[in-house]
């Protein structure tokens, strides 16, 4: 060393030595920078960081005695999932019942061997083992609370039926599949495969395997958990998100219809690849697992894809219009006037067909509306199934118990009511395509474009398209039936009815007589609560229509016979002070009805003399044309369907 160092050095050493013995205070006190105990929000953090590093730490331990069990061949796959789940939902804060899921797990395995016993073919052992659990469209989720719950998603169901197997000894017949490009629903697909008869089946849809995607043994779930943890490298092309790899199933899609981020999925941890799964899956399905001889439908086929859209697109035949004015019950106590009545909509409670139909339609709704390659008319029917489907799937669902399911179908109606909204605000009807809309409207979609009144601003398009229909447009007639059911349009549908012939406002009322037909047996026929305030015209038209609903009650309800039905019309019509004009609209309806019915039947002449009575007083010119047809079918001395067609040319 230098000399100038060494001096350099020395004085360093005084000059530190003079400063902490000296210059440095003995003893300093600290301030209290933290005067009370931590906060809820850092305990809280605390507390999530600890329950993290524990958790990926037992991960790791389940891991590796997983991958030394599954090189002896000692796997239990079943409770490796189930180990998971319980680590999983430790780390999210969530009460997972552990116990209770194993015990029922090892009760399915019980059973699957005593099916195995007598089936040969695991196809059919899982499906009558299986057999019961219910399809959740709800992507990610626990297999354990399938267990739980009796059902759950494609991923959820497709562990435990592969888990199972893995666990009886029939690993080798049974696969994983994967779909990995999200479907027009957002999700990937994980599918439980089956060998049978020397091909791949899917046991949910009891069909072969969709073409592409990528097999996974059962075995290496044990990776695919330990790639979504980072206990493994991802594979090659993999997008893996690191941690939790919650809500990984979900796609980029705009709306994200069931993205529940608290769901965890195992889907960034499987073979990624760019095959889709040919059609969406639904929100519900009744049977998750099938054989394949009920080879079909729990997720919709490739060449199902344009009968689901087609059945969206006629959406309102399966509500009907009675979501518009649902029918009530007034319920009154003991000894109490009708002023203390409790008024309560009458909901029939839903079985599995129904809410597995609702569940479809809303989803082929979502897809409709959703899709770029179809035109405004489409994208509005679709958005209008959505709103109006959305709120009966909710309450059917809760109604169930699917309280989850249901509160999903809300949120779909939610995006229909929302989306509907806009394009109606957005559609220029005096352009080149508002014509072509209008014109599709009233073309295709003549008895559905009513369902446009649960979209806001769809009450002006529907009113415009009645307004504008031709006079042999159904359409419009049943249009107006609807706007009058709904309350909110009814005063400016009875404003229009004025416009409508007797005849045809006789047509608007057979199609709100039989609004509630599919209720019985609680109500067979539509009744209006006739407001005070209702002007002249709509006074008239809520009396014709109590005698109308009369003699339509005796025709399709009571089933009366027409010379008994024939003489209380008369006196009804009497005792209401109807004109000849609205007698004669009322026995043209009746006629045209009654003669189809019996035209039917051996002794259909029979009716004559009653419609020749109904007629005998009345000489409104209305009636000249029912008058020939009659003449004719005399003439022809028989009624039967050949000699009524052409009778009814007679005009």
């Amino acid at each position: 060393m230098s000399r100038i160092a060494a001096v350099t050095l020395a004085l360093s050493i005084v000059g530190h030595a003079l400063f902490l013995g000296f210059g440095a205070p003995r003893k300093r006190e600290v301030p209290k920078v933290i005067e009370r105990g931590a906060g809820p929000a850092v305990l809280a953090a605390t507390d999530t960081f600890e329950r993290k590093q524990r958790a990926q730490a037992q991960r790791r331990a389940l891991v590796e005695q997983a991958r030394a069990d599954r090189a002896k061949g000692t796997l239990l796959l079943g409770r490796f999932v189930l180990d998971a789940n319980r680590i999983d939902a430790d780390e999210d804060g969530q009460i997972f019942e552990y116990e209770n899921a194993l015990s029922k797990y090892e009760k399915r395995l019980s059973d699957l061997r005593e099916v195995l016993r007598d089936e040969p073919f695991i196809v059919f052992a899982v499906s009558s083992t299986f057999g019961d659990l219910r399809y959740h469209g709800r992507p990610g989720g626990r297999m354990g609370d399938a267990l739980l719950d009796g059902g759950g998603s494609c991923e959820q169901v497709a562990q435990l039926v592969v888990a199972a197997a893995f666990d009886v000894g029939r690993g080798k017949e049974v696969s994983f599949r994967v779909y990995g490009k999200p479907g027009p629903d957002g999700a990937a697909h994980l599918a439980p495969m089956g060998k049978y008869d020397g091909k791949d089946f899917d046991l949910m849809t009891g069909s072969p395997a969709a073409p592409g995607g990528a097999r996974v043994l059962p075995d290496d779930l044990v990776e695919v958990y330990a790639r979504v943890h980072g206990l493994a490298p991802p594979l090659e092309g993999a997008l893996a998100k690191k941690g939790t790899g919650n809500g990984a199933a979900t796609s980029a899609r705009v709306n994200q219809p069931n993205a529940e981020p608290e769901r965890r999925s195992l889907a960034s941890g499987f073979p990624p690849n760019d095959d889709g799964f040919p059609g969406s899956l639904p929100l519900f399905a009744e049977r998750a697992i099938k054989p394949p001889m009920m080879a079909g439908t729990v997720e919709s086929g490739a060449d199902d894809a344009e009968v689901a859209a087609e059945r969206a697109r006629h959406c309102a035949y399966f509500l009907r219009m009675a979501s518009l004015s649902p029918l009530t019950v007034d319920a009154l106590r003991a000894e109490s006037d009708d002023e203390d009545a409790l008024s309560v909509e009458a909901v029939r409670v839903p079985n599995g067909p129904r809410l597995e139909r609702e569940a479809r339609l809303l989803r082929a709704a979502e897809d409709l509306a959703t899709n770029p390659y179809v035109d405004a008319a489409d994208h509005l029917l679709g958005y209008a199934c959505m709103a109006a489907l959305g709120e009966v799937a909710a309450i059917d669902f809760s109604l169930a118990g699917e309280r989850r399911l249901a509160a999903l179908a809300l949120e779909t109606g939610n995006r229909g009511r929302a989306g509907g909204k806009k394009l109606l605000a957005d559609v220029n009807w005096k352009s080149a395509e508002g014509v072509a809309t209008t014109k599709r409207l009233r073309t295709d979609f003549a008895g559905n474009y009513w369902l446009l009144l649960f979209l806001e601003g769809g009450d002006d398009v529907v009113l415009d398209l009645a307004r504008r229909g031709d006079s042999d447009d159904w359409g419009r007639i049943s249009s107006m039936a609807a706007l009058l059911l709904y309350p909110n349009t009814r005063a400016r549908a009875l404003d229009l009815m004025t416009k409508f012939s007797r005849r045809e406002q006789v047509d608007v009322m057979h199609e709100i007589f039989h609004a509630h037909d599919h209720l019985r047996p609680w109500a067979t026929n539509y009744e209006f609560d006739v407001p005070t305030e209702a002007s002249a015209s709509a006074q008239t038209f809520f009396q014709v229509y109590q005698v109308f609903r009369r003699i339509a009650f005796r025709l399709w309800e009571g089933q009366r016979e027409p010379s008994e039905t024939v003489d209380a019309f008369l006196i009804d019509a009497r005792e209401a002070g109807l004109d000849m004009a609205w007698q004669a609209a009322i026995i043209d309806y009746y006629a045209r009805n009654v003669l189809g019915l019996y035209s039917q039947r051996n002794k259909g002449l029979e009716i004559m003399l009653a419609l020749k009575r109904a007629m005998q007083y009345n000489t409104h010119p209305s009636l000249d044309p029912l008058r020939r047809q009659m003449a004719y079918i005399e003439a022809q001395g028989r009624l039967d369907v050949r000699t009524l067609a052409d009778a009814f040319r007679q005009r």
